[in-house]
């Protein structure tokens, strides 16, 4: 009888009711805010990988043979991403390859452990990010 009671007396009660509500919305605004978080920052260092490709090739292109283009491209590249956090050439690849017409850098960037996109709390797009880059050469 003090159970059934105490069950009615629950039931009617206003701060039980905001309690339950929080306990259902407060998983998924922490999960939306994590994706927003997660997400953000992929997209901000896709942005960055894609840039310093951009970068290394445009470079490349005052070599004057292929391998003074790879090492012109990989500095390059490197100025380019100084300014992500926790960069260091040993996070990133640079391949350079060039046909007779143009200088393609490709960058592979591997994310450091302590970033958000290793967080398992939200399915992440992938701990390693991949870019491209052509430019074309100068005409003799």
């Amino acid at each position: 009888m003090k159970g059934s009671i105490f069950l009615a007396r629950l039931c009617r009660n206003e701060r039980a009711a905001a309690i339950v509500e929080m306990a259902l919305v407060l998983p998924l605004f922490l999960a939306l805010a994590m994706g927003i978080l997660v997400y953000g920052q992929y997209f901000m260092l896709a942005h960055a990988v894609q840039q310093s490709a951009n970068d290394g090739a445009r470079a490349a292109i005052v070599g004057l043979d292929p391998a003074e283009r790879r090492a012109i491209a990989a500095r390059a590249v490197d100025r380019s991403m100084a300014s992500i956090d926790g960069f260091s050439p040993a996070t990133r690849a640079v391949a350079v390859s060039e046909t007779s017409e143009a200088v393609t850098v490709a960058v592979a960037y591997t994310v450091p452990e302590v970033s958000f996109l290793r967080s398992s709390f939200v399915p992440s797009p992938g701990n390693i990010i991949r870019a491209r880059a052509t430019f074309e050469l100068p005409v003799d």
